[in-house]
């Protein structure tokens, strides 16, 4: 750290820099966010580069049915800075809901993920992002995961309860469906990230 008046390397501001002057010692210390997070007890702390405890993810598991790791993050935080505890992460959810099947197995529908990934994708650009694209709306599809779909939306309307725009996901999670040949339900991320604190 250097004091503002010399560069001078060394001392940090409010301690003073390395030549002592007034200017450096009458600064307020700077936080040292790694000394403040070295303090808090480490087996509640999941997320550090956040500070998210366990608790906090289990409630919001809990009150949200979040159900991936991309929801936690969405809702909480955790999982959103260096992704180091993205296992861990994983680990409560599958402590909570047990642990989901690899992405290329089948489930109770006959397909996996990654099957209905693409017949979902094949379904989106087919029907619903060129409709999409004539009401000024974007969708990123995030994940499929069992009869889940995350998605991020941007553009015009999203984040209301407009008509059109609420129209538009109903057609979506229908196609989704229709493409499937079971109920999809659609995960807004958007909706979980305006939760987040």
């Amino acid at each position: 750290m250097q004091g503002p008046c010399h560069g001078v390397s060394g001392a940090g501001w409010g301690s003073g820099c390395a030549r002592g002057c007034a200017v450096c010692k009458d600064l307020p210390p700077v936080l040292d966010l790694g000394r403040e997070m070295a303090r808090l007890p480490a087996d509640n702390i999941i997320c550090r580069c956040y500070v998210v405890a366990e608790d906090v993810i289990r409630k919001a598991i809990a009150d949200h049915q979040l159900r991936q790791v991309e929801e936690i993050t969405a809702v909480t935080r955790a999982g959103g800075g260096c992704s180091s505890c993205w296992d861990d992460l994983q680990a409560i959810l599958n402590e909570i809901w047990g642990k989901p099947l690899p992405r290329d197995v089948p489930d109770s529908s006959g397909l996996s993920s990654a099957q209905k990934r693409a017949l979902i994708v094949k379904a989106l650009e087919a029907d619903v992002y060129p409709l999409f694209d004539r009401n000024g709306l974007q969708m990123q599809l995030v994940d499929v995961s069992g009869d889940r779909v995350l998605a991020r939306f941007y553009g015009k309307g999203v984040g209301t309860p407009a008509a059109s725009f609420l129209a538009l996901k109903r057609y979506l999670v229908q196609r989704m469906t229709e493409a499937i040949g079971q109920k999809m339900h659609l995960v807004e991320l958007n909706v979980l990230e305006a939760m987040a604190p």
